[in-house]
């Protein structure tokens, strides 16, 4: 039997050291403002974020079409970031260019985060339930210690909710870049793309405290400073999928 080559037992992302959260931010700089395509990147995330918060006020349907066509749209920043990075002039029409051959796979796989995140919170409803079922059963019987027992429950259901939903974030975040950048099918995408942000944890941290930082100064002045951090978040996303799937320039 022939024995599996190198490259095929090979981990399909690199590991990276902690300081590369840091150049993701930098590198989103400089395609945005170097390479002459600020308003561009502006118009096309403010639009994507209007038609997506216009389609979460209807309900339910209306927020099961915003993640679909946020995952298409995130497929079309991610070939524009391409197009920017390669010098290539990029146009408001970009946004709309997941809506192509990779439509299908890009909805596939917003479907199945959205099941993974339903899963999530049921579990998470039933055992709240089943606490609060179980608080005032107690308290029927006289076992007043029952109902301090929720408040303690309910903080711990909370950090289940989040440490539940990081996995699904990681998942999320690069898989996009990973279905039209490399054709991977949905599900595989989202496991590359949680297997490469888990391995580079470090990096990821830093670069999540820094969103924070930006995100609070972003929103000081009336919110405006979201017209810039939200396209950075985009060419910031390209540049960790650049860094972490492709081999360095």
């Amino acid at each position: 039997m022939q024995e599996p080559s190198l490259q095929a037992q090979a981990p399909a992302y690199r590991r990276v050291n902690a300081g590369r959260g840091v150049d993701w931010w930098s590198t989103a700089w400089k395609l945005m403002f170097e390479r002459g395509a600020a308003g561009v990147w502006i118009v096309m995330t403010l639009i994507a974020m209007i038609i997506c918060g216009s389609l979460h006020l209807v309900p339910l349907l209306g927020s099961i079409a915003a993640q679909i066509i946020w995952f298409a749209f995130a497929g079309g920043l991610m070939l524009a970031a391409r197009k920017t990075d390669q010098g290539t002039e990029t146009g408001v029409g970009d946004l709309f260019s997941g809506f192509g051959p990779s439509l299908g796979p890009l909805a596939l796989g917003a479907i199945l985060l959205m099941v993974g995140m339903l899963l999530v919170f049921g579990a998470l409803t039933m055992a709240g339930i089943s606490a609060v079922v179980g608080g005032m059963a107690g308290f029927a019987t006289g076992n007043l210690g029952a109902l301090a027992s929720l408040g303690a429950a309910s903080l711990l259901l909370l950090l289940a909710a989040l440490l539940l939903l990081v996995p699904i974030g990681m998942a999320a975040w690069l898989s996009p870049a990973l279905i039209v950048l490399r054709q991977q099918a949905p599900f595989e995408a989202l496991k590359t793309s949680l297997a490469a942000c888990w391995a580079n944890l470090p990096a990821l941290t830093l670069y999540g405290l820094l969103w924070i930082a930006f995100a609070v100064i972003a929103s000081i002045p009336l919110g405006l400073g979201w017209l810039v951090l939200a396209p950075l978040m985009v060419l910031s996303t390209y540049a960790a999928y650049r860094d972490l799937f492709e081999q360095p320039q």
